[in-house]
C-alpha cells in the first residue's frame, strides 16, 4: 500500500481537529472507499493533530518518525480484521497512535492500561453502530471516541467540530445502513 500521500497531508496539516483531518484524508483521490488504508488514517489524524502548533524543524522530524512508525504498525493489520480478528482496524489505529505518543513499550507499565481501555471503549462505540463493512463510518466513530482519551490521558488539546460529516461513498457500499448511519446523507 502506497501511503506516502497520508504522510504528506498530515505533515501539511495545521489544525487540532482530527475529525476534520480524517475527512480530508478520506476525501483524498488516493483513498479508496474501503480497505486497510483506514487502519492508518485514524492514527495519522490523531498524531498530526496532537502535534498541532509544534511545527519547528525538530517537531516536524518527530512527527515524520511517528507517522512512519504508525505506517509500519498499521501495515500489520489486514483488511477485514474486524471480521477475522474481532478488532476493528480503526480502533487498533487509535491504540497505535496512543502507544506512540505515550512512548509505550512491551514492558512499560505506564500508559498500557489506558491505551487498552481506550481501544475497548472505541470498540464498544463501533460495535454499537450495528453492522460491518463501513470503514469510513468506523473511522469517524473511532477518531471521535479517541479524542477525550488523548486529551485526558496524554494532555493533548484535540478538538472536535460539532457537525457530523456526510458520507460520500454510501452508494458504493451495498451493506450501507442508510438512514441508520449518522453519516448517511440521502442525495
Amino acid at each position: 500500500m502506497d501511503s506516502a500521500w497520508i504522510k504528506d497531508v498530515c505533515l501539511a496539516w495545521e489544525g487540532n481537529d482530527p475529525s476534520e483531518l480524517l475527512e480530508n484524508l478520506m476525501a483524498h483521490e488516493q483513498c479508496p472507499a474501503f480497505g486497510p488504508v483506514h487502519h492508518a488514517l485514524v492514527g495519522a489524524a490523531l498524531l498530526a493533530c496532537a502535534r498541532a502548533g509544534e511545527r519547528d524543524a525538530a517537531k516536524h522530524d518527530e512527527l515524520t518518525a511517528e507517522l512512519d512508525e504508525l505506517g509500519q504498525r498499521a501495515a500489520c493489520v489486514p483488511g477485514a480484521a474486524c471480521a477475522k480478528w474481532g478488532v476493528c482496524g480503526a480502533a487498533a489505529s487509535c491504540g497505535m497512535a496512543f502507544a506512540i505518543v505515550a512512548g509505550n513499550a512491551p514492558l512499560r507499565r505506564e500508559g498500557w492500561s489506558e491505551g487498552q481501555l481506550m481501544v475497548a471503549d472505541i470498540l464498544q462505540h463501533i460495535a454499537r453502530a450495528g453492522a460491518p463493512r463501513c470503514c469510513k463510518r468506523d473511522a469517524r466513530i473511532a477518531v471521535r471516541a479517541a479524542v477525550p482519551w488523548f486529551n485526558r490521558e496524554l494532555g493533548t488539546r484535540l478538538e472536535l467540530s460539532g457537525a457530523d460529516p456526510s458520507c460520500a461513498v454510501s452508494e458504493a457500499n451495498s451493506a450501507c445502513l442508510r438512514g441508520a448511519c449518522p453519516y448517511y446523507s440521502a442525495k
